[in-house]
Order: structure tokens, then C-alpha cells, then sequence
């Protein structure tokens, strides 16, 4: 039941490993712990989720700026509808469960439940004001909130994921660099949207959607990751490639970045609707394959279960 402390600890789950081991646990503590077990074998899928909640926030805000400036609407109030429906779903999966996310069990830790409720708060306005928009409801200031509340809604998102990987990086289930590893795999999503939402704004002169600073701030963010999912990074506790399919496909990404950033280097002074749209669809296909890959290092994350 939401909001019910768990009373079986990590320390408690491996002090009963170990006394099923010598055959001195009772039955009803080996299915306690093994309930726990299931709760924490999720703990890579929590966090998989909540990387997907940080990255369609910014899908969402992509989406609006185009909406807004009246480029290809159809497409966009299409993405903003399915946004907010996937967001829904990112939602209920953490806090009940949802197996299609691989995660069986409902949040239980007190303040889990508490960060996703106050989450689903600041989320119900900003679901709202897209709604409106979508619309055609103007904003009473001149200003719309999905405009000036998009990065808020990702930092809250960012801060939930935090959460997420204290709760739920404890081995063997799910190693800190492993959990660290997958919040910086999930965030590349995120960013190559939000680059793209600022490439909108600064095309379309949207002055709140876009910034000169966070997009080359974005820009440089994402390159550096992209360097350190390939090749690793101990000092931020970023594993390299499980295997070398998956260094493949990231070289492979890696090369469609190279491509794109040719582009991204013509956006400053430019106001080139066609040069918007080729950015947010070369994005589009490398999150496709970041969607493709994600599912390997949760797997691998398991490998030493």
C-alpha cells in the first residue's frame, strides 16, 4: 500500500540470504525475502523510468515550441498528446507498478511516495497548460508556463530519478555504477531534446524557449557524455560498454552526433524553419537508437545476480 514503510532492510534481506544458505532461515522470512528480492530486482527498470520522465518533459517542450511558432501542428500537438499520455504512464509504473516496465511491484519507501507525489503536482499544471495550449488557450501573462516551466518539470523529474538510484543502488541487485552508468545513458535523450528545443527557440526567436548559453552548455554536455559512455569514466563512476555490441552501437551514435553537430553549428543568427526541423528529426533517429540500446545495459546491470 502507497505510503508503508518496507520492513525488510538490504541488510536484512542479505542476513537472510545468508541464513537460507545454511538452512537455518524459516519459511516465512524466505518469502519475505524474497518479496523484498523482487522489489529491488526492479531498481535498474525505476531507473530506466525515470530517465524516460526527464526525457519526455523536454519532448514535450520540443513540441510546443514548434506548435507554438505554427510548424507542422498536426505533427507536433501530436507528440505533445502522446507525451503526456507516455508521462501518465511513467507515473502510475513507478507508484503501482506496471509490468510492460518491468516493474512489478508498488512504491512502498515513505519518501519515494512523497518526492512522486509532489512530482505528479508540479506535473497535473504543466499537463494542463499544454492541454491549453493544444487548445488554443493564450497565456494570461504573454508568457506560456510550458515555456518558462519546461526545464523545472525536467529538473523535477532529474531530482526524482536521484531519489530513485539512492533507494535502489544497493548490490548485488543493482551496483552504483551501474545506476550511475544508466542516469547518464538516460540523460543523453533528454539533452538531444532539449538542444532541440533551444535550436526552436533560438530559430523561431522564442527568447524563453531559447538560450544562447543552455543550448552550447547542452551541446558540450552531450558531446563529453557521449565520450564517456564509449570509452568509460571512473571518476564519475560511468562504466564502460558491457559488451562490444553495445560500444558498436554507441560509436555508431557517436558518428550520427558528428553529422549532426554540423548542423547545430549553424543555428546562431540563423532563423531557417527548414534547419529547425532537420535538427529535431536527426535527434529523433539517434534517440530511436538510445531507445534500442538502453535495454542492454539494464540486462547487464543484472549480470551479477
Amino acid at each position: 500500500m502507497p505510503g508503508k514503510s518496507r520492513t525488510t532492510s538490504p541488510k536484512q534481506i542479505v542476513a537472510a540470504i545468508f541464513a537460507g544458505l545454511i538452512g537455518l532461515a524459516s519459511p516465512a522470512l524466505a518469502q519475505t525475502t524474497a518479496a523484498a528480492d523482487a522489489v529491488y530486482m526492479a531498481g535498474a527498470e525505476r531507473v530506466h523510468v525515470g530517465g524516460l520522465m526527464r526525457e519526455t518533459a523536454q519532448r514535450i517542450a520540443v513540441a510546443s515550441c514548434f506548435h507554438d511558432a505554427g510548424i507542422e501542428t498536426a505533427v507536433y500537438a501530436g507528440q505533445i498528446t502522446q507525451g503526456i499520455a507516455d508521462y501518465d504512464s511513467y507515473l502510475v509504473a513507478l507508484t503501482e507498478g506496471d509490468a510492460a516496465y518491468g516493474i512489478d511491484t508498488a512504491e512502498e519507501t515513505r519518501k519515494l511516495v512523497s518526492t512522486i507525489y509532489s512530482v505528479t503536482s508540479q506535473w497535473d499544471r504543466f499537463k494542463e497548460a499544454a492541454l491549453g495550449r493544444l487548445n488554443g488557450e493564450g497565456p494570461t501573462d504573454g508568457t506560456d508556463y510550458v515555456s518558462r516551466h519546461n526545464l523545472n518539470m525536467m529538473h523535477t523529474s532529474k531530482y526524482l530519478l536521484r531519489e530513485i538510484i539512492a533507494e535502489y543502488a544497493i548490490p548485488p541487485a543493482l551496483l552504483q555504477s551501474d545506476a550511475f552508468t544508466l542516469d547518464i545513458l538516460t540523460r543523453q535523450p533528454a539533452l538531444a531534446n532539449q538542444i532541440s528545443k533551444e535550436a526552436c527557440g533560438l530559430i523561431t526567436g522564442n527568447t524563453v524557449m531559447g538560450s544562447t548559453s543552455r543550448y552550447v552548455k547542452s551541446v558540450d554536455r552531450f558531446d563529453a557524455s557521449m565520450g564517456a559512455l564509449i570509452n568509460g569514466f571512473a571518476g564519475l563512476g560511468v562504466s564502460a560498454p558491457p559488451t562490444a555490441e553495445v560500444r558498436a552501437a554507441l560509436e555508431d551514435i557517436a558518428a550520427d552526433w558528428a553529422v549532426l553537430k554540423t548542423r547545430l553549428d549553424q543555428v546562431a543568427g540563423s532563423n531557417d524553419v527548414a534547419l529547425a526541423l532537420d535538427i529535431d528529426r536527426q535527434f529523433a533517429a539517434i534517440n530511436a537508437k538510445f531507445a534500442a540500446l538502453i535495454p542492454a545495459y539494464v540486462t547487464a546491470s543484472k549480470a551479477g545476480i
